[in-house]
């Protein structure tokens, strides 16, 4: 498997957890991805382990690295200059990192942000490290909803418990790996809308990633209290994301409905109790 093609379907908005096991294959990937980001006028940060190693990796796939840094298209930093800043992580004050870049990069008419994560640091026990699951799930509403940031979090499954790992898979609303690209299709994209106010999901919503729709969908009324989901995109929902959907619902925050169901969908919302929560609207494609 060539490993430019493990991340090139990847776009704004995504985020995706690739758990990584060989050095040629991971560096082959982050360099198609960083060319990428710089050939569609992104502005692409690396964070993590060794960033002089990973740029001395990129000049040997023919990127210009130097040129990158001179125009500050390209960053490369370490951990603890990230998300290990102040000596411990802390997932709020990452968060806001991540937003002071984001206002950086559209007021530097940046077409976009790409982030590539190392997040070997997370398998070292560093102070708040078990804040990372829960930083993984919400940054997704917190950053990638508004489809100007495209971020990848490399994990080596060489470092990581396997039950530890999986978790920290399901808090990422798609996967990539040694072997296996990735593929939008079956994964969870979740993208925020303005009029109607509210969120478009696309791909599979399954036990894979319902960490991901729960912690979406947990907030949905924080700042409108009537909000629409656009799931006309969504072309599988398990039990699971049905329920997390209903539930959503049943919060009594605000009012919430659902266009574009397909009729599957329709039947296993009914099925739980869709009916009989008077703030939910269903509506089929």
């Amino acid at each position: 498997m060539g490993g430019i093609s493990l991340l090139d379907r990847v776009t704004l908005g995504d985020h995706v957890c690739w758990t990584v096991d060989g050095d040629a294959i991971r560096m082959e990937a982050i360099a198609g991805f960083v060319r990428a980001g710089l050939t569609e006028r992104q502005r692409v940060m690396y964070c993590g382990d060794d960033p002089a190693a990973v740029l001395d990796g990129l000049e040997r796939y023919g990127v210009d690295t130097r040129a990158a840094l001179d125009r500050g298209d390209l960053t490369a930093d370490t951990a603890e200059d990230s998300y290990l800043a102040g000596g411990f992580f802390d997932p709020d004050a990452t968060v806001r990192l991540w937003h002071t870049e984001v206002a950086r990069c559209r007021s530097a008419g940046y077409r976009g942000m790409r982030v590539i994560g190392d997040m070997t640091w997370a398998s070292r026990r560093s102070p708040g490290v078990e804040h990372v699951p829960w930083y993984e799930a919400n940054i997704n509403r917190l950053v990638f909803a508004d489809g100007f940031v495209a971020g990848v979090c490399a994990y080596d499954r060489r470092r990581f418990d396997p039950l530890h790992l999986r978790r920290l898979l399901w808090a990422h609303p798609g996967a990539a790996g040694s072997e296996m690209p990735f593929d939008p299709d079956s994964s969870l994209r979740v993208r925020r809308t303005l009029d109607p106010w509210g969120l478009r999901l696309s791909g599979e919503a399954d036990l894979s990633n319902r960490d991901v729709l729960r912690a979406v969908t947990d907030h949905l009324f924080d700042d409108h209290d009537d909000v629409t989901i656009d799931v006309c995109g969504l072309h599988f929902a398990d039990i699971a994301a049905t329920r997390v959907l209903v539930g959503a619902a049943q919060s009594g925050d605000g009012r919430l409905r659902l266009v574009g169901c397909s009729p599957n969908l329709l039947r296993l919302l009914h099925f739980h109790g869709a009916g009989s929560v008077p703030a939910l609207t269903t509506e089929a494609r």
